[in-house]
Formats: C-alpha cells, sequence, structure tokens
C-alpha cells in the first residue's frame, strides 16, 4: 500500500521532471557545444559561470527544483543560461577555471 508521504513524493518528483522538460526545450533541447540531446545527461549552465555567486548572493533564497526551472524558462532568452552535456559542462568548467570550491584543477 502507498502511504501518503511516497503519494506526495512521487507527486513532486513527476511535476519536477514536467518543468524541467519544459525548461529543456525553453534552452533549446541539445547541449551548444556538441548537439548531444539526450536529457539525460543535459545541464543548465550559466553562460558567465556566475551560478555559484547566484546561489551565494546575499539576500539569495533557497528556491526549490522546481522554482528555479521556472525561472530558467522565463529568463531562456536573455543569455544568461544555455544546456550543455555533462562532458562539455565539465570541459568548459575547466576551461574557464569555474571550481567553486576548495579544487584546483581537474588534471
Amino acid at each position: 500500500m502507498i502511504g501518503p508521504r511516497e503519494l506526495s513524493t512521487r507527486s513532486s518528483l513527476r511535476r519536477s521532471r514536467e518543468v524541467r522538460s519544459l525548461v529543456l526545450a525553453a534552452l533549446g533541447g541539445k547541449c551548444v557545444r556538441c548537439g548531444f540531446a539526450d536529457p539525460r545527461a543535459l545541464q543548465i549552465d550559466h553562460v558567465n559561470g556566475d551560478g555559484r555567486a547566484e546561489r551565494g548572493a546575499p539576500g539569495a533564497r533557497r528556491e526549490s527544483t522546481i522554482a528555479y526551472y521556472k525561472r530558467v524558462t522565463l529568463e531562456a532568452g536573455n543569455g544568461r543560461y544555455q544546456l550543455l552535456c555533462a562532458n562539455c559542462n565539465w570541459i568548459k568548467r575547466d576551461e574557464n577555471k569555474e571550481y567553486g570550491g576548495r579544487r584546483k584543477g581537474l588534471v
């Protein structure tokens, strides 16, 4: 038997996937570098590498995943976000030295 908590979790996951598919479509549905289009490996990238600053800015509030996806969808045309596959995203991070933490380099 499925309890109320599990139903809520399933509903939330389904809604998150639906909203994620909308943001992926709004951002072009494929990696802007290599064209890879499998949504399982696509990641939302901050073009200017300022994702960490955005999340850590004074007064920045924690937003849910769904709220983040909705905001990115609304801002999709402003050039701040792009889609990269996981490989291209890590390569971009290394090339631009977007380490965002203790890590000093990938190689």
